[in-house]
């Protein structure tokens, strides 16, 4: 009987380890973002977004909503137009992410599970990736598996600044 409850134990141990998934911080320049904190925010209109733009703001960023606003036309010299999206930041942060959203799967401090998440942030000037992040599991708020997903994005976010 007592071999059992050990066995049971054991495999339940090893579900539960191997089911869980390790954050990824990746940086791809060695130079600090120098000037203002000042960021736009690409990513879906879902409830997790206000706590995680929350989090960017503790950390003094200035959060602008849509990467573009405006439409841009220019003429060339040889009677062409060309029309293309002017960047409302030289940074955007690009939010892609699956959390469980029913009342089934929420926790109950008000926090999210997620299948996935991931965060780039971009250079609009180069068109390039200065930081990505990616995790999946629980989110604050979310005893007793209370997770910093959303702390761990912004200080990725913070950490590519001076």
């Amino acid at each position: 009987m007592r071999l059992i409850r050990l066995t049971s134990i054991f495999i339940c141990c090893l579900l539960f380890v191997g089911c869980v998934k390790s954050k990824s911080i990746n940086y791809y320049t060695d130079q600090k973002i120098t000037g203002e904190k000042v960021i736009a925010f690409e990513g879906p209109r879902t409830p997790w977004t206000a706590p995680l733009l929350q989090e960017l703001r503790k950390k003094g960023f200035k959060v602008k909503r849509w990467g573009s606003q405006h439409k841009t036309v220019h003429k060339s010299s040889d009677s062409n137009i060309e029309m293309y999206n002017e960047a409302s930041t030289r940074y955007i942060l690009f939010i892609d992410g699956q959390a469980y959203l029913n009342q089934a799967n929420r926790c109950f401090g008000g926090g999210y599970k997620f299948v996935y998440i991931n965060a780039d942030l971009v250079d609009v000037e180069s068109n390039e990736t200065i930081a990505n992040f990616s995790d999946a599991g629980y989110s604050e708020n979310c005893p007793p598996f209370s997770g910093t997903i959303f702390e761990d994005i912004a200080n990725t976010v913070n950490n590519a600044w001076e």
